[in-house]
C-alpha cells in the first residue's frame, strides 16, 4: 500500500510540474482554453473516483490514477500548434504513450494514455481506433478529462453542473463512451465530487479514497532504477521548453557527478546528485518561452519571473518526497556564499557540498552551452570566469577540484 501511496504522490508532484509547462500564452491562444491550473491532478481524481463506481480493483485504480496524472505528458511541445488540428492531438497521444512505456506498469499507462482521446464514434477520436481497442481505463480517462476542461478555476455553481451533465447526456454514444457517462452521472450527485476538485490537498483526499489513508512521512529513500528514468524524462522535458537549452539538465547532471566524483563521494551519493542534476530546473516549466528565448536582456520584471523557477523546483521535488538533501542540492543552486543568491538568501553556514557543486555545475555547463546572445565557451574560458565568483558566490576549495576534473 504505502509502495502505491508513494507512487502516486511522486507522480502527482511531477504531474504539477508538466502542467505548468502548458500554461504559457502560445498554448493559451493556440486551445482556446485554459490548461495547467492543476488540470493532470483534477482528471486524475474524476478518473479514480469514476473507476471506483464501476468496480476497479485497488491495482487498475492505482494504474489508472497515473494514467490521469501523466495523461497530457506527450502534449508538451505540440499544443501550441494545436488550432483544432486532429493530427496533433494524435502525435500528442501516441508520443506520451512512448514515454510512459518506460515507467512500472507501463504497458498499462500506455495503451491509457494512447486512446485517451477516443470516442465511441471513431470519426470523433483522435486515433480513430475501433470501440474494442480502448480498455476502460482509456474510456474513463476520455470523460475525465473532457469535464475538467469544461470546468471554470472556481467553485462550480450548480448551473455549471447541471450544463456539464446535459452535455454528457447529449453526446453519450457518440463523445463519451455510456458505462463511463452513467457512472459520472451517479458520482455527479456527490455534493463532495465538485467540493473536492476546488481543494488544495487533493492528493490527500484521493489517498483516502484509495488506501484510507490521510497522512504519508515526508520523505522517503529513493528508488533508483524508476527516479532515474522519471528523471531523464523530465529532464527532456525541462530541457525542450527553450531551444537554447537542448541539452543542459544532461549537461548539469554529468557535470555535478564528475565533480562530486572528484572529490570523493561514495556512489550511491553519486547516483542521488546526478539525479538532482537532472531536475535542478524543474521550476523552469513554469517561465513563459518567451521570457527563456528572448534574444536580448531582459527587464526587471522578466528577471523576477526567471528567479522564481528554483523556488517552484523547490516546492514540486518537496512534495514529490523525495529526501531533503536531493531537494536542496536541486533548488540551492542559485544560493551564494555571501547570502545574496536566490530565492531562499542562504548564506555559507546552509549551504552543504552538495548544493556548492551544483551551482557550480550550472554555471559551468551554461557558459559552455549556445546561447541566444553568445556562443559557447571552452572549458578555460567558463573556468576563468566561475574563479572570479571564487568565496563570494562559490566555494573556493571545489573552484579547484572544477579545475582540476573540468
Amino acid at each position: 500500500m504505502f509502495e502505491d501511496a508513494f507512487y502516486i504522490r511522486q507522480m502527482w508532484s511531477f504531474s504539477r510540474a508538466l502542467d505548468l509547462g502548458l500554461i504559457d500564452e502560445e498554448i493559451e491562444r493556440g486551445l482556446d482554453v485554459t490548461l495547467g491550473e492543476r488540470h493532470g491532478e483534477r482528471v486524475a481524481y474524476i478518473a479514480m473516483r469514476l473507476g471506483r463506481f464501476l468496480g476497479l480493483n485497488k491495482q487498475e485504480l492505482v494504474h489508472l490514477t497515473i494514467s490521469g496524472l501523466l495523461h497530457d505528458i506527450g502534449a508538451f511541445g505540440y499544443f501550441g500548434e494545436y488550432n483544432g488540428n486532429r493530427h496533433v492531438l494524435e502525435r500528442h497521444c501516441l508520443s506520451g504513450a512512448l514515454i510512459v512505456e518506460r515507467f512500472p506498469s507501463g504497458k498499462t499507462l500506455a495503451n491509457a494514455i494512447k486512446h485517451h482521446h477516443e470516442t465511441p464514434d471513431p470519426m470523433y477520436g483522435a486515433l480513430g481506433a475501433p470501440n474494442e481497442e480502448v480498455t476502460i481505463m482509456a474510456r474513463i480517462l476520455s470523460l475525465s478529462d473532457q469535464v475538467d476542461l469544461m470546468l471554470k478555476r472556481k467553485l462550480a455553481s450548480r448551473r455549471q453542473r447541471e450544463e456539464i451533465i446535459e452535455w454528457i447526456n447529449d453526446q453519450t454514444g457518440t463523445l463519451f463512451f455510456p458505462e463511463v457517462a452513467q457512472a459520472f452521472r451517479q458520482v455527479a450527485k456527490k455534493e463532495a465530487f465538485w467540493l473536492d476538485l476546488e481543494q488544495p490537498d487533493l492528493l490527500q483526499i484521493a489517498l483516502g479514497l484509495l488506501f484510507d489513508q490521510w497522512s504519508l512521512p515526508a520523505t522517503r529513500e529513493l528508488e533508483i532504477s524508476f527516479t532515474y528514468r522519471l528523471a531523464e524524462t523530465f529532464a527532456d522535458l525541462i530541457d525542450q521548453k527553450s531551444k537554447f537549452t537542448a541539452r543542459h539538465s544532461r549537461s548539469v547532471a554529468t557535470t555535478v557527478e564528475r565533480l562530486a566524483k572528484g572529490v570523493g563521494w561514495e556512489e550511491i551519493r553519486l547516483h542521488e546528485i546526478y539525479v538532482a542534476g537532472l531536475l535542478h530546473d524543474l521550476g523552469k516549466l513554469s517561465i513563459p518561452r518567451k521570457i527563456l528565448d528572448k534574444p536580448g536582456s531582459l527587464d526587471p520584471a522578466e528577471v523576477d519571473i526567471i528567479r522564481t523557477h528554483t523556488y517552484y523546483t523547490h516546492r514540486l521535488l518537496t512534495e514529490a518526497g523525495l529526501p531533503t538533501r536531493i531537494v536542496e542540492w536541486a533548488a540551492h543552486h542559485h544560493e551564494r556564499l555571501d547570502g545574496r543568491g536566490y530565492p531562499f538568501a542562504l548564506g555559507e553556514k546552509d549551504l552543504d557540498e552538495g548544493a556548492r557543486l551544483m551551482a557550480i555545475a550550472d554555471i559551468f555547463a551554461a557558459l559552455t552551452e549556445d546561447r541566444p546572445y553568445r556562443p559557447a565557451m571552452s572549458s578555460g574560458e567558463a573556468l576563468a570566469i566561475i574563479e572570479r565568483g571564487m568565496g563570494t558566490i562559490l566555494d573556493p576549495g571545489l573552484i579547484k577540484v572544477a579545475r582540476r576534473v573540468l
